[in-house]
């Protein structure tokens, strides 16, 4: 992917920030979406559990905004 077309870390941040605040607000115990984009469709899963150990998941948390 060429860098004109990364987000900055801002928006990243923003992006995590929104989907921390879903998660506390509207989410009960997962949420499963699709949409299409550039490469095809694009599949998101949000769960409160993990699908295994979690040790596979990237912490994100220090990229939220309180």
């Amino acid at each position: 992917m060429s860098d004109n077309k990364k987000m900055t870390d801002e928006e990243f941040s923003q992006m995590i920030t929104l989907l921390s605040r879903f998660a506390d607000t509207e989410m009960d115990q997962f949420e499963s979406w699709k949409f299409e984009s550039e490469y095809g469709e694009i599949y998101v899963n949000i769960s409160i559990h993990a699908e295994e150990d979690g040790s596979e998941y990237t912490d994100v948390t220090k990229a939220i905004k309180k």
